[in-house]
């Protein structure tokens, strides 16, 4: 079973701990929220902890829109955004406590799951946020489901942008889509200007792309891509970090049509899904879930060999096991 309590962890200040025999999860209260912990029992946190708080924004235009006095923090963890991307829109500071309420709920059609429902103030920018995560009883798996509600008195055009920040030293697995689509394309893949398609941390083939996270590596790199085998793994410290979304293929995404985008520098590693962009008006949700796991491992690959990746993820069964509607991941709008 799934225990909930309140803890104090590191310099984050009060924070909600789920945990049963097989991981733990914590997330932010006194300020997020942002899952800032999540592992097997025994491993390390496969997340980014920002304890110095070395990611912040306070530039020009920040202040200018917020006041002298905000700053924004990344902290680390797992966080919701709103893409496109911008500045200082993007950058809303979110250092408030948070609203947290626990229920019971069949998500997974079997077992009674403790749920945890966190809603921060609303952004400056006129949206209200909700994450509902819910935890198996019995293993690793997470369900989150991520709402923006505008309430910006305006209609507005966005999508709902799972942001999840993990530490430093692993590699990352992505698909790249195999569909026959006879004589029209089948996959884009989108660079940012800072990205060099020769970096060494970087490698694409025909069924899989890589990412690596070296620590004190120069420069920033970031690509996109219409992932429709909708998920994306992270090796690092002896467990695998599978996260699972889905694409709708008629769907209109952001970045040129990007539902996953994965980014690096020399600290950590980003991996991102994206919702279709919706045009919201004021008062209406739009929300995309994903879905977590994470598996103990111990072997290697070779992340500039597709053979060897391909045995991998075959070994382990990464793919995206969402599988009925119990759990698929999605984007919806609905009225509030």
């Amino acid at each position: 079973m799934v225990n909930v309590s309140e803890i104090t962890y590191k310099n984050f200040g009060k924070c909600l701990k789920m945990e049963n025999e097989t991981a733990s999860l914590i997330v932010t209260l006194d300020v997020g929220p942002r899952i800032i912990s999540y592992c097997l029992n025994g491993k390390e946190n496969i997340l980014l902890e920002d304890e110095e708080r070395v990611f912040f924004e306070r530039g020009e235009s920040f202040r200018e829109y917020f006041g002298d006095d905000k700053t924004w923090y990344i902290y680390g963890g797992h966080r919701l955004w709103s893409s496109p991307e911008s500045m200082p829109h993007s950058y809303v500071p979110d250092n408030e406590p948070v609203k947290y309420e626990l229920y019971h709920s069949h998500w997974n059609d079997e077992d009674d799951n403790v749920g945890v429902s966190l809603t921060p103030p609303p952004t400056r920018t006129g949206q209200q946020h909700t994450i509902v995560i819910w935890m198996d009883n019995d293993s690793s798996r997470v369900q989150i489901n991520h709402n923006i509600t505008n309430v910006s008195g305006a209609i507005v055009t966005l999508a709902p942008w799972p942001m999840t920040v993990c530490s430093a030293g692993g590699v990352e697995i992505f698909p790249q889509s195999t569909k026959d689509n006879g004589l029209l394309s089948n996959r884009r893949n989108v660079f940012w200007p800072y990205s060099d398609i020769n970096d060494p941390r970087f490698f694409l083939g025909n069924k899989y792309g890589t990412l690596k996270q070296v620590p004190g590596s120069d420069g920033k790199f970031k690509i996109g891509m219409n992932n429709e085998d909708g998920w994306a793994a992270y090796i690092n410290k002896g467990q695998i970090f599978l996260k699972n979304f889905e694409m709708n293929v008629d769907g209109e995404y952001p970045d040129f049509g990007c539902n996953f985008e994965t980014f690096t520098n020399g600290i950590f590693l980003e991996c991102e899904s994206l919702g279709e962009l919706k045009t919201l008006k004021n008062g209406q949700t739009t929300s995309i879930t994903e879905e977590w796991e994470l598996i103990g491992c111990d072997d290697t690959f070779d992340p500039r060999n597709e053979d060897s990746i391909d045995g991998f993820v075959k070994k382990y069964d990464l793919r995206n096991k969402t599988g009925a509607p119990r759990c698929a991941a999605h984007t919806a709008v609905r009225h509030g």
